[in-house]
């Protein structure tokens, strides 16, 4: 399998795209600054790239998230603050629109609708009021996969799309703990806790990319 992932220097992206390496699959790692992402221009050459040897990618693992930073007025924000919008637009931009085209998981948050915040308990969604910047960029990312795939079914509207297989991941708050192999995930899961970076790499590996059809087409929440 060839695996080309955005955002995996570190947590999930970098914890699931080394696990899929020791698994003997091929991954191509985009590990640019982020302003490469600001047009689609740039992205070109990296899908050239990775398509070099006439083998298809099989699945995009997006991973991209800013690092946010604590103001006094804004509490945390990213910069830029649609990096995780902008980004996906345009790798979804490069994505040919015949087949055979690549599956998409793309990593969220769990909480940034106003239906899935409402699932979180109380002191998560507390928190939740410090990030609401970079939540958006999230939400907005979340409904570009929605519109491109056209998932007229669920809650954030959209139209029919071209995008032929995706996934979106949202995990509760993370942690930076063991690996435990154990945890909750579903369309409709309530009452998450904090979960380790490490198992939702675990469940990305070993559960949604062998069985992807069970996944297919779903907005996941994760946690403990």
């Amino acid at each position: 399998m060839k695996v080309l992932a955005f955002g995996a220097s570190k947590n999930v992206g970098y914890y699931a795209s080394t696990a899929m390496l020791k698994s003997g699959h091929t991954v191509i790692f985009q590990l640019r600054n982020p302003s490469a992402f600001d047009q689609d221009e740039e992205l070109k050459p990296v899908w050239a790239e990775a398509t070099a040897d006439n083998i298809p990618v099989d699945v995009i693992l997006f991973a991209v998230g800013g690092t946010p930073k604590f103001t006094l007025s804004k509490a945390f924000i990213i910069d830029p603050p649609n990096i995780c919008f902008s980004a996906l637009l345009n790798v979804l931009s490069v994505i040919p629109r015949s087949s055979p085209q690549p599956r998409l998981i793309a990593l969220t948050s769990n909480g940034v609708t106003s239906d899935t915040h409402n699932k979180n308990p109380l002191a998560i969604r507390a928190s939740y009021a410090l990030i609401q910047g970079p939540h958006a960029d999230k939400l907005g990312m979340e409904r570009l996969v929605q519109w491109s795939a056209g998932w007229l079914e669920t809650s954030l509207g959209g139209k029919e799309g071209w995008l032929q297989s995706a996934v979106v991941v949202g995990p509760a708050v993370f942690t930076d703990g063991p690996e435990k192999g154990v945890y909750k995930v579903g369309e409709d899961v309530s009452g998450l806790l904090p979960v380790s970076l490490r198992d939702v790499a675990h469940f990305i590996v070993n559960d949604l990319v062998k069985n992807w059809e069970n996944w297919q087409g779903k907005r996941l929440a994760i946690g403990y």
